[in-house]
């Protein structure tokens, strides 16, 4: 058992001031929407407020949250008189009803600090929140916020699913842009309106992508990207080791009142710890909260050469019907590697492999069959065809897992012809080849594919395009440019070159555009 903790340790209070939201989001853990109510009166906010600060300080931060907060329309009286007490107070929003008049609210209430959720680029963003038109006004709003200059902290969030993630690169380059103090990662969980979405659910190799550029950006990159209090994920892409903090330096009081630990946290009967209605909020925190100072070692976790990082993980996904949690890092990892090596076994095993090594040590990079007999058929590989003798390009599709790319689709990519061998790469080219990404994904799910091929993340992963008549293939610097582009917008990037008359073939991966191990399945 620990020990219980004292009220000096209350860090952070979250305020539901409202179960309403101007939002319908895809992955909202507490499936708030326009019909929420607004069950805590004014005055039982600040009677909280008036018994924390007299019997625990003001040593804390208040939290608002909601649903959106900005649906309250007396948010800001109450909290004027909050920082009239003493307490310092930040709000989480979803960035659309700020105004030039709320930004003058915000001042004179005494805000001190903001986090804004952005979910992705233009429509990747609006789609998964339902706010078609919110994009630009959000973007419009945080300028604002930066102009009027008296926040002591700007926060972007964004929460990663496998309809956005390949997205965070772009959206943490507005971020630069936009000047914000922090950019803040998290991934979608199976609770709440999630838990009807599961096919958003990040898959392992998406994790790894992410934590990939977390780690890679944060050695260099102008604004700090802070990873959520979400799960254990393995020394392999975090090594610290987690902590559950709900019911022990963090608290929250529900939009009717209820005490209780992080809102995101199953809100059943027996973890409720009371109601600010009838409870003192500052006994409360001092003689309730047990089950969650509780070192807890389910069975499901015995056995387990991670618990002693992991702890059993979060109790927001936490199934405590199965008591077993909803994500567990060694179930995900684990999976995607056996299904991996039943994948290979099933599709390569037998099978004739060209293998073109790559000078030094490197990533291997598959093609499959059916997308090699695309790019063989498109390039007219071994003949002297005409059209084989000027430049051309294909879009890749695939997935990564282990390390390993596997390309397997590839599709006629437009290309602005400059000469008789030469072409530029142009903004409609990426334009073109995300719709056929699009929709191929799409059509994935319809066709004799949908049970034949491995891995959530299906995606982009670059270009194939040829060098007609080059001696020794190698980028040229225009192919440099493009591959560092690409890097920047997706955080990954494939570059296949061919020689189609010689079949000369060789391909480049990673922001050190290093050669890859083509391994190509016939």
């Amino acid at each position: 058992m620990k020990a219980a903790r004292t009220m000096k340790d209350l860090r952070i209070l979250l305020l539901e001031v409202t179960a309403r939201c101007n939002a319908f989001c895809d992955q909202c853990g507490s499936r708030c929407d326009a019909s929420g109510e607004d069950a805590l009166s004014a005055e039982d906010i600040l009677n909280l407020l008036s018994d924390v600060r007299e019997h625990m300080g003001t040593d804390m931060m208040l939290n608002v949250t909601g649903g959106e907060p900005l649906m309250r329309k007396d948010l800001f009286s109450i909290m004027k008189e909050a920082s009239r007490m003493g307490f310092d107070w930040g709000m989480v929003s979803n960035g659309v009803l700020i105004s030039d008049t709320v930004i003058e609210k915000m001042k004179d209430s005494g805000m001190k600090t903001i986090t804004i959720s952005l979910d992705g680029v233009g429509k990747t963003h609006e789609d998964l929140r339902h706010l078609p038109g919110s994009f630009d006004r959000i973007v419009e709003n945080i300028i604002k916020l930066k102009q009027a200059n008296f926040l002591d902290h700007l926060q972007i969030t964004f929460t990663a699913n496998t309809k956005n993630v390949r997205e965070l690169p772009a959206l943490y380059e507005l971020a630069c842009k936009l000047g914000v103090d922090s950019f803040r990662t998290s991934c979608m969980d199976p609770i709440g309106r999630g838990e009807e979405n599961r096919q958003l659910l990040l898959s392992a190799e998406e994790l790894r992508w992410m934590f990939r550029f977390i780690n890679e950006t944060n050695r260099g990159g102008s604004v700090p990207i802070v990873w959520g209090c979400c799960h254990f994920l393995g020394n392999e892409l975090d090594s610290r080791k987690f902590v559950c903090p709900t019911g022990q330096t963090i608290a929250s009081v529900l939009h009717n009142g209820d005490i209780f630990v992080c809102p995101n946290v199953p809100r059943r009967p027996e973890l409720i710890q009371g109601n600010i209605h009838r409870d003192r909020f500052s006994e409360v925190w001092e003689r309730g909260f047990s089950f969650f100072r509780t070192e807890r070692k389910p069975s499901f976790c015995e056995g387990c050469k991670y618990f002693s990082q992991c702890g059993g993980d979060s109790l927001h996904t936490w199934d405590f019907d199965k008591d077993r949690p909803k994500f567990c890092y060694k179930e995900l990892f684990d999976k995607e590697t056996a299904s991996y090596e039943a994948y290979l076994k099933k599709k390569y095993a037998g099978a004739e492999m060209i293998l073109v090594a790559a000078p030094e040590p490197a990533d291997d990079i598959f093609v499959e069959p059916e997308a090699y007999r695309e790019i063989c058929a498109y390039f007219h590989m071994g003949k002297n065809h005409p059209a084989s003798r000027f430049e051309q390009q294909m879009g890749l599709v695939g997935f990564k897992v282990n390390g390993n790319f596997v390309i397997k689709y590839a599709f006629p990519s437009y290309i602005n012809r400059i000469g008789r061998r030469s072409a530029r790469f142009s903004k409609e080219t990426l334009a073109q080849s995300q719709r056929e990404t699009e929709i191929l994904i799409e059509n994935v799910s319809k066709s004799e594919d949908r049970e034949d091929y491995f891995g959530e993340g299906l995606r982009f992963l670059g270009f194939a395009h040829s060098h007609p008549g080059q001696q020794e293939l190698c980028y040229s610097e225009g192919d440099e440019a493009i591959h560092r582009r690409m890097i920047r917008r997706f955080g990954e990037y494939i570059g296949i070159l061919l020689d189609p008359a010689r079949e000369a073939i060789g391909a480049y991966y990673g922001p050190k555009i290093r050669q890859g191990n083509l391994k190509i399945i016939l």
